[in-house]
């Protein structure tokens, strides 16, 4: 690693920012490893530039969605699927603790929570292994991802990854389509379900099921990943992606900016993981 490379991450911008200033391409090192499985499925997303943002003017977008803009990414993978709450236990039960050295709360320990303790161990409550992790806060999702040798996505990866390059609305194409979503239906489905909503690279709910952290502060457009939006120590409201099953069809789509503080949590927001490509995948060669 430079030193250049090294300060930038260290000190200036989190791996992240640095990995997209950079055009860095080599996994980040991580505590405890990758814990992908079959359910961590990861999808590469090939480097180069894609359409972000929305007009902002229709009945179905937000002023915070413009203006549209051009933004040119590395190369990175993300996770087919949400993290599920099998996998969030496992961490849970790694590290040993629910909170972070600062005292901010990993989950939410109320009803929605979708875990128990039992005997000191945590799991899923039953039913309810395969089904997304809920009710986790910014800081919780960042906690796992760092685990589990990967990092939140970037809004910018997030969005490029549901639409792709062509600037479609929603993963599937323009029209709003009921039949490949499950907005508006006051229940969650297991990880890996609705193929037929997937987004151009092959990720699943992107457009429902549950809101999705990003890593990114919610600033103002155009998307520059150097302007402190990166710096996972800046206070602010994060961006989470994705629409959830309770929400309203008019923020199911690609661009829309949900920002919630981090240490909020709720029944409808979860997350998914990213990392970085390495050198040989820079091309989108599995």
């Amino acid at each position: 690693m430079t030193l250049a490379r090294w300060f930038l991450s260290n000190w200036l911008l989190g791996p992240a920012a640095a990995a997209l200033l950079l055009g860095h391409c080599c996994t980040a090192s991580a505590i405890g490893g990758d814990k992908s499985d079959a359910s961590g499925e990861m999808i590469l997303v090939p480097a180069g530039p894609f359409t972000m943002g929305s007009p902002g003017k229709a009945l179905d977008e937000d002023a915070a969605e413009r203006p549209v803009h051009q933004v040119t990414l590395p190369a990175f993978y993300i996770d087919k699927c949400e993290v599920t709450t099998l996998q969030y236990a496992e961490f849970l039960n790694a590290v040993k603790r629910a909170r972070d050295k600062a005292g901010h709360e990993y989950v939410g320990i109320d009803q929605n929570l979708p875990l128990e303790q039992i005997g000191g161990q945590w799991r899923p409550k039953k039913g309810l292994e395969k089904f997304p992790m809920v009710n986790v806060t910014w800081y919780g999702a960042t906690a796992y991802a760092r685990w589990a040798g990967k990092r939140l996505a970037t809004e910018a990866e997030w969005e490029k990854a549901a639409r792709g390059t062509d600037g479609r609305k929603f993963p599937w194409g323009n029209t709003m389509d009921f039949a490949r979503f499950r907005l508006g239906i006051d229940r969650l489905a297991p990880v890996g379900s609705g193929a037929n909503g997937a987004s151009p690279y092959g990720c699943l709910n992107m457009a429902d099921n549950v809101w999705e952290w990003t890593s990114s502060l919610f600033q103002p457009y155009p998307y520059n990943p150097v302007d402190g939006r990166e710096d996972p120590q800046a206070p602010g409201r994060r961006v989470a992606r994705g629409g959830s099953f309770s929400g309203e069809p008019e923020i199911a789509h690609a661009a829309y900016r949900f920002r919630p503080e981090p240490t909020f949590h709720h029944r409808y927001l979860g997350f998914r993981c990213a990392k970085s490509a390495p050198c040989r995948d820079r091309t989108g060669r599995p």
